[in-house]
């Protein structure tokens, strides 16, 4: 049984720790937050729908209270974490066999696992604060899905926005949990969460100078993922 823990940012701040003078560009646009190392690795966050502070010194000492800060050091940490060799990786949906789950929750509204998951025939309940397409289900409900899902498709949004620990806690025991999106830490304590089962994240060549000027001008995934190549750390 996988031990309780604190909350994901704060135990990668004890273990890892911050080094300010690590970071080399800071850039936020409307939908997402880079950060380049001095050594040209590259980690990116996702935002609230808005750039966040871009004023390098605000973050000297960092504050889990704060979401700017949240999601400046989730980015940060992604920069330290995901850019190993040992981590390629490939598509959930080759990894993990969802024909076999009765009651799939997705928190994140993937349209392209959406998208296949029609065309195979694979029923889920989808849940997403932002979105407002027809076929998601309200959020008043999560909580009831949640405690009867066999797998759930978790979006790492929810690490920075502090609903990663409560959505956890909210399923049923040997529910498989799949930690998904660029804003993954591939770390590999995040597998000792209740029910984490495979975390499947991005990493960007170094020194992607394309990509930051992406993230600056305030575009999505759909425009910088063409850079990224898919990152996996698979639990037992």
């Amino acid at each position: 049984m996988k031990k309780e823990q604190i909350e994901p940012l704060e135990m990668l701040l004890r273990k890892i720790g911050f080094d300010i003078s690590e970071i080399d560009k800071f850039v936020s646009g409307e939908k997402y937050t880079a950060i380049m190392l001095k050594n040209k690795d590259i980690g990116i966050c996702a935002n609230v729908d808005r750039a966040i502070n871009k004023d390098l010194s605000e973050y000297e000492n960092i504050d889990l209270t704060k979401i700017d800060h949240r999601i400046f050091i989730n980015a940060y940490f992604n920069a330290k974490l995901n850019n190993k060799e040992e981590l390629a990786g490939k598509d959930l949906l080759k990894i993990v066999d969802f024909q076999k789950f009765k009651n799939i929750v997705m928190i994140g509204n993937f349209h392209p696992i959406v998208a296949k998951f029609n065309k195979m025939g694979i029923k889920s309940t989808i849940f997403d604060l932002k979105d407002d397409s027809s076929y998601l289900t309200p959020m008043s409900k999560q909580k009831e899905f949640l405690s009867k899902a066999d797998s759930v498709i978790l979006t790492a949004t929810t690490i920075y926005n502090k609903t990663f620990m409560s959505i956890i806690e909210s399923t049923p025991e040997n529910c498989e949990i799949f930690l998904l999106g660029p804003s993954t830490p591939m770390y590999p304590e995040m597998l000792e969460y209740r029910n984490i089962s495979h975390l499947f994240g991005t990493s960007f060549p170094p020194n992607c100078i394309n990509l930051i000027n992406i993230i600056q001008e305030g575009k999505g995934p759909r425009i910088f993922l063409k850079y990224g190549r898919k990152t996996m750390l698979l639990g037992k």
